[in-house]
């Protein structure tokens, strides 16, 4: 009945395995919703052996998208597509609106499907041109 000392003393271990268990469960949580947050629009760049940046930009350039079905996003912003007059107009809107309050040199990064048609190109690298905006058209570097 009276039991030792060592008995009735408090227990002072800390048992790990339910912090463990709920550490991984959250990994595996963020792991399957990572890419759902960071959803993308897809474009497969043409490829080509450039691979030498010279020119830091000042300032983080204003990114277009054309998907492969010439569609043309502002960010990930669609706007529509991108031979239409209607886009054209929204485009130089909304690049006159960024370029607004920002020092020139003022930097566009244009990623193309490398399936798009030239003729979905032009229009955009036209509004470009007349708004006195700088472009990169972003390619895909060889492996080496």
């Amino acid at each position: 009945m009276g039991g030792s000392w060592e008995e009735n003393e408090p227990l002072s271990e800390i048992n790990v395995t339910p912090f463990v268990d709920v550490l991984l469960v959250l990994l595996i949580i963020f792991m399957v919703t990572a890419p759902i947050v960071n959803h993308v629009i897809q474009v497969d760049l043409p490829e080509d052996s450039y691979n030498k940046d010279v020119m830091k930009p000042l300032q983080e350039p204003l990114k277009l998208v054309i998907d492969k079905s010439g569609v043309l996003y502002i960010g990930k912003t669609r706007i529509g597509d991108s031979a239409e007059e209607e886009s054209q107009i929204v485009l130089k809107d909304r690049v006159q609106q960024w370029t607004r309050g920002k020092k020139q040199p003022w930097l566009v990064d244009v990623e193309a499907d490398e399936k798009v048609d030239y003729g979905s190109i032009v229009p955009v690298i036209a509004r470009l041109k007349e708004l006195d905006v700088s472009m990169n058209l972003v390619i895909r570097p060889k492996p080496k």
